[in-house]
């Protein structure tokens, strides 16, 4: 027995099976370390056009400022949820959902399976936990995102489909709604026939406003909101519900008035009065445009619009966004200054653009006169004095000559600014520090769609230049051995 350990091939056979078993301890080492760090850190590329699987840099930025501790659960295994249905998109989710851990050490994520895990719905009784929701918690407070608040989806008569993808802007908006130290709210004002304004609502929500709804006819405006919205009512306003408008907008500084009328409305003497004193004209009629390039929909009704102000569409004119204000009546101002309010247009029609009259009969074509040219869509009064204390208040009152611009239709394209735009708008008429704008992103298919100039370099790397390596190592090879 003694004689074996001390033969040669024994001995070099323990060696040979110690480094093996170390090969192997280290590689499994080594591969614990590689999925730690990929958890951690970002390391795979998006090489698509519109970086669908990044998340942008005001994101980044508002990760870094976290100053608390924020838990992401993500409520199913990793693999089922990639693996739901339409999978492309739920896919594009996970990996934006992975960027918030991947990018701050304030923030982890983690997968539990409802199945396996029962007792974690104990954790939070007041919260409805389903399969594929994703819950948010800090400091005590939390917010569940459904999956169908990743996407968003339209729906025909015979079935439902998703058009983009919001996950970033749901995910940082929650994360927003639960670290502020600041609640921004917006009343919804009913009780005269008011036209739906769901999509919009929905769009407030997701970007960290609390909405609610309120009829002015019976209740007071609520304290502590910031912003109005008065959706083409059907019936005037009374004298005395244009006091709480009054007494709303003169109490405290940073709010506004959000009114959006309609072609289809009746004359509405109370609330037109109350617009005057702000300087603002909704006139009859319907803008029409000439340019056929401006034209959506093959309806002259439908067009990109202008801006007339460089302030607040400075981010969406850098991004080659246009707005679009849809059957729209006309604005006018009745002045430009006033005591301490002064008013300016916002967004118009181009210089091609024509009114409508609302008594044109089917015979009517346009003039000289009708094709007025830059018609103000969208209009905004603002007032700017000092209370009895000395502080400085400023309000305001917006106007919109269309309901259509915030249809869910266009707020929804990724290709029109009307959705980043009104939430930059009241945003600041708010006087909001903590808005944050993410566009929604669209998959377009299930394969990866990468640029031309993306596809010239991978052709370049894989087809020529890492075969003429292989190539050329290989004959260095084969003649270092010749030589020999």
């Amino acid at each position: 027995m003694l004689n074996i350990f001390k033969r040669r091939n024994f001995r070099f056979g323990i060696l040979s099976t110690a480094i093996t078993a170390a090969v192997i301890v280290f590689i499994a080492l080594l591969n614990a370390a590689v999925t730690a760090i990929f958890n951690r850190y970002p390391l795979n590329i998006d090489l698509t056009e519109n970086r669908i699987f990044e998340i942008s840099e005001d994101t980044e930025k508002f990760l870094a400022s976290l100053d608390e501790d924020i838990e992401i659960f993500v409520l199913n295994t990793e693999d089922r949820f990639t693996a739901s249905s339409p999978a492309q998109y739920f896919v594009q989710a996970n990996e934006v959902i992975r960027r918030y851990s991947q990018l701050s050490r304030r923030v982890r994520l983690s997968y539990v399976d409802l199945l396996r895990n029962p007792n974690f719905n104990s954790q939070y009784p007041e919260r409805q936990l389903r399969m594929n929701d994703i819950l948010i918690a800090a400091g005590g407070k939390s917010r569940v995102l459904s999956a169908t608040d990743l996407f968003n989806i339209r729906s025909d008569y015979s079935s439902s489909y998703v058009t983009s993808s919001k996950a970033e802007q749901a995910m940082t908006s929650a994360l927003l709604a639960i670290t502020s130290k600041k609640t921004t709210y917006v009343s919804v004002l009913g009780g005269h026939g008011e036209e739906d304004v769901t999509g919009f609502v929905e769009l407030l929500r997701l970007n960290a406003w609390e909405v609610i709804n309120q009829n002015l006819i019976t209740e007071e405006i609520a304290d502590g909101v910031s912003v109005l919205i008065l959706a083409a009512p059907a019936r005037d306003l009374s004298l005395d519900e244009t006091r709480k408008l009054d007494d709303f907008l003169e109490a405290s500084t940073g709010r506004a008035l959000f009114y959006l009328a309609s072609p289809s409305q009746p004359l509405l003497p109370n609330l037109d009065s109350f617009l005057a004193e702000w300087g603002i004209e909704a006139q009859a009629g319907t803008v029409f445009e000439t340019d056929g390039s401006r034209i959506l929909m093959n309806s002259p009704f439908i067009a990109f619009c202008d801006y007339a102000e460089d302030v607040y569409s400075k981010n969406m004119a850098q991004q080659g966004l246009q707005a679009v204000i849809p059957q729209s009546r006309p604005l006018g101002a009745l002045f430009e200054g006033r005591r301490y309010r002064s008013v300016k247009p916002l967004v118009r029609y181009s210089p091609s653009s024509g009114i409508l009259p609302a008594d044109a009969g089917t015979d009517w074509a346009p003039d000289a006169r009708s094709l007025a040219g830059n018609v103000p869509v969208l209009m905004l009064s603002s007032s700017t004095r000092n209370n009895v204390s000395g502080d400085i208040v400023r309000n305001h009152v917006l106007v919109s000559g269309s309901l259509g611009a915030v249809d869910q239709f266009f707020l929804e394209s990724p290709n029109i600014a009307n959705s980043a735009y009104f939430l930059e708008l009241l945003g600041t008429l708010a006087e909001r520090d903590d808005r944050i704008y993410i566009q929604d992103k669209t998959l377009g298919s299930t394969q990866l769609g990468v640029t031309a100039s993306v596809i010239l370099v991978l052709g370049l790397v894989f087809v020529v230049i890492f075969p003429l390596a292989v190539l050329g190592a290989g004959i260095a090879v084969w003649l270092r051995r010749r030589h020999r």
